[in-house]
């Protein structure tokens, strides 16, 4: 028996399978239960922020909307780059809304490992308008690819402040903020019994799969077969809910052991 959560977004599917109930082979020795450790936890955090991260992404944004990377030409303490930014979001939102554009944006800050340097997803807007927004550095701007599906971007991004957004001293206690025009598809659950649509992926006509995004593992919680990927649509916005809603797998604590009732979802 699985769980099929269904996220429709975008061009895109995002389909998680996870077994009800951990697989044992015939006359195999149980494995005893234990809490698992900080390392698991965050794994199974991140693993779960990459995916609402894509689904906003795939959701919101379309191709020609932009990655933009916006540098520093002089080094900025990280309270003075957070002003700084807050400053640019506030001037391009002023420039949108004279063009009647709507922004949406979604922004990532890197503090450590290099110069502070910010990494932003947003809506299409003049090139040249973010380049007089922009009054402290370089920007880079890329174009989002055609593809529709940016779960590679969200673990990039996310990769960035993996190790930041918890440390003293960091402006930001969140691994990404976004605007509030945002939408955040929903999650849809069902129940099969089938063992075939976990041993094979049969993509519905009109879909591919992107392959790298196929993905089987253990969850590191709850110890049952987990299996991942995204569907793509051929032409147009992807259709079709199943199941019912459901909330996203809950955050973890890393600072405490849990309980079998807190690891249940």
């Amino acid at each position: 028996m699985y769980y099929r959560d269904t996220i429709i977004a975008g061009r895109t599917k995002l389909i998680a399978l996870r077994a009800v109930t951990r697989t044992y082979i015939k006359g195999e020795k149980r494995k005893p239960k234990m809490n698992p450790t900080p390392e698991a936890v965050a794994r199974t955090n991140f693993r779960n922020a990459v995916k609402m991260l894509t689904a906003k992404l795939n959701h919101n944004f379309v191709p020609g909307d932009y990655h933009l990377t916006l540098t520093y030409e002089k080094v900025k303490a990280p309270a003075d780059a957070k002003k700084c930014l807050d400053n640019f979001i506030r001037k391009v939102r002023s420039a949108c809304k004279k063009e009647g554009v709507v922004l949406k944006w979604v922004a990532v800050t890197e503090y450590k490992q290099h110069r502070i340097h910010h990494h932003l997803v947003i809506s299409g807007i003049d090139v040249d308008t973010l380049d007089r927004c922009w009054k402290y550095g370089r920007i880079n701007v890329a174009p989002l690819d055609p593809s529709g599906n940016y779960h590679r971007l969200a673990e990039y991004l996310l990769k960035e402040t993996e190790e930041t957004f918890r440390q003293e001293g960091s402006p930001s206690k969140r691994r990404y903020s976004c605007s509030r025009s945002i939408v955040t598809p929903e999650i849809r659950r069902e129940k099969i019994s089938s063992r075939q649509v976990w041993e094979e992926i049969k993509p519905p006509k009109g879909y591919y799969v992107d392959e790298d995004t196929v993905r089987m593992y253990e969850h590191a919680i709850l110890g049952v077969e987990c299996k991942e990927y995204i569907l793509i649509s051929l032409d147009g916005p992807a259709k079709g809910k199943r199941g019912k809603p459901i909330r996203p797998e809950k955050v973890y604590q890393t600072d405490k052991q849990l309980s079998m009732e807190e690891m249940a979802f």
